[in-house]
């Protein structure tokens, strides 16, 4: 009896071991997923200009053109959560008596966001319906959508630029810092 119970276990072990993903549905019949749309690199550079992938993973009966917008606003969210990520970093570090970096932090991340917009091109999209399961070993449907969009690295640099001239208890020193920082950061972002 304890080795029907051993032998059970482990073939529930190797079954669950084995469930995983599989994509039933892509959008328009495409082979494969296109490189870009992946999770593991959400932001790039290329020729001059900076690329950020946005995500959303909605129950498959969703609306795609609802999940789309979804996913555009996840992109460019991408920029703006890493330049505040940025401008966190660089203010906690600093050892001229910010007292209140967070609020700082906040006020200049909405600033370059209300300047990226104007810039910000819709590239590409990419939707796919996906089985999985759940946490218990459940068959569920998702349908996952991946947004790639683009800005210039000039206006990019220019968008933080102008959040920076709008003043809000930084000296130039500091201003210049910060502009230094998110410079080399960008430059980092490179192929």
């Amino acid at each position: 009896m304890k080795h029907l119970i051993l032998l059970l276990v482990l073939i529930s072990i190797a079954s669950c071991g084995s469930m995983g993903e599989k994509v039933i549905v892509r959008m328009d019949d495409m082979g494969d997923s296109p490189k870009w749309a992946s999770l593991s690199k959400t932001m790039f550079k290329k020729k001059g200009r900076v690329y950020a992938v946005g995500f959303a993973e909605l129950p498959v009966e969703s609306r795609i053109s609802a999940a789309v917008r979804v996913s555009d606003n996840n992109a460019r969210f991408e920029i703006s959560r890493e330049i505040q990520d940025d401008m966190a970093f660089i203010l906690q570090n600093v050892s001229e008596g910010v007292s209140d970096s967070g609020q700082l932090v906040t006020f200049y991340g909405s600033e370059v966001s209300k300047n990226l917009i104007h810039g910000v091109k819709s590239e590409e999209r990419y939707w796919e319906k996906v089985e999985t399961f759940d946490e218990v070993g459940s068959k569920v449907y998702k349908l996952r959508i991946y947004s790639l969009i683009s800005i210039e690295e000039s206006e990019l640099r220019r968008a933080i630029r102008s959040a920076l001239d709008k003043g809000k208890g930084l000296s130039p020193q500091l201003k210049k810092q910060i502009d230094d920082h998110m410079t080399r950061e960008i430059q980092k972002l490179g192929v």
